[in-house]
Formats: C-alpha cells, structure tokens, sequence
C-alpha cells in the first residue's frame, strides 16, 4: 500500500474529533443566518419570566395588605389580585411564543441543514454510496440531524429561565433584607 492509499484509508476509518474547530465554524456558519431569531427566542422568554414572578410578587404583596392591622383596603388588594392575574396570564402568552418560534427556527435549521447535506451527498462519487450502507446515511440525514431539536427549540428559552428568574428573585430579595438574603444562600 502506498503512503498516499494508507493515509486515505487512515483518514476514511478515524471518526472526527469533537473538538474538531471546523465543526464550530460551520455550526456557526449555519447558525448566523438565523440569529435574529434567537434573539427573539430569548427577548420573548425575558418577557415571560419576569412576567412569571407577578404572581409570587402579587402574594407577597397580599400577604402584607392582609396581615396589616386594621381592616382589609379592598382597593389595594383587588389591583394586585388583578396584576398577579395579568402577570401569570402575560407569562403563558410570552413563554408560548417563545416556545413556538423556537420550534419554527428549529425547522428551519433542520430543513437547511438537510439540503446542505443533500447538496454535499450529490457531490461524492457513486462509488462512496458502494462502500456506505443505506441505514447509515438515513442516519445521519434524519436522526442526526433531529438531534439538534432540543438545542435549537428549547435550550435558549430554558437557559434563560434559568438565569433570569434567580437573578431577579435575589435582586428583589436584596432589596427587601440582605441579611436573610444572605442566609438564604447558604445552601446554595
């Protein structure tokens, strides 16, 4: 076997490194056109989880127009029984449209994803399909490709839910005592 023959067999039989920087640039590659919608995926799940923390906010609130001495003020407590309401009702809205642009931009990048592969199988010589058995390629053009799903449609939102809803929880708890805030952490 020549040298040439042994570093193309040698080049066919190792799978490609995950580390590998060519597989991050074309992720980005194919990502880039798209950006705008992550974008909106994420401002969309801002929106929604902060809205979320209307009704533990509206609760606390309650909580204190309740236990105050003297009577009930009818016209405190119905606006934050009403904000609460708006907040939890804002919350499904924007989580929703979140969640379903997510999944449109989901389908997207499958379908460009797919064409892309499609285009590069056209290339290869025939004799690269002799060597490759069918259940492989549907692999790789269905399965693979479908594996990105929750990357694409769900990790941006719930990383940011994630994020958004602890931060904001402890800047509100701060701001009410630092010291219990503090105490609270402690388990953390």
């Amino acid at each position: 076997m020549t040298a040439t023959g042994f570093a193309q067999a040698r080049e066919q039989s190792t799978p490609p490194s995950d580390a590998d920087p060519e597989t991050g640039q074309s992720m980005t590659r194919l990502l880039r056109p798209y950006g705008w919608r992550f974008a909106l995926v994420v401002i969309l799940q801002v929106i929604g989880a902060l809205a979320g923390l209307a009704p533990l906010l509206a609760v606390v609130e309650l909580g204190r127009a309740l236990l105050a001495p003297g009577p009930v003020d009818h016209g405190h407590v119905w606006p934050v029984v009403i904000g609460g309401a708006v907040g939890l009702l804002v919350r499904l809205v924007f989580t929703a449209a979140s969640s379903g642009v997510g999944h449109l931009l989901d389908g997207r990048v499958q379908l460009s994803l797919r064409r892309q592969l499609a285009a590069r199988l056209g290339r290869v010589p025939i004799g690269w399909f002799s060597r490759r058995r069918t259940g492989e390629l549907a692999r790789v053009v269905g399965e693979d490709v479908s594996a990105v799903h929750p990357f694409i449609a769900h990790t941006p939102g719930e990383l940011v839910s994630a994020f958004v809803v602890p931060l904001v929880s402890l800047i509100y708890l701060f701001t009410i005592d630092w010291r219990l805030t503090l105490i609270t952490l402690i388990p953390v």
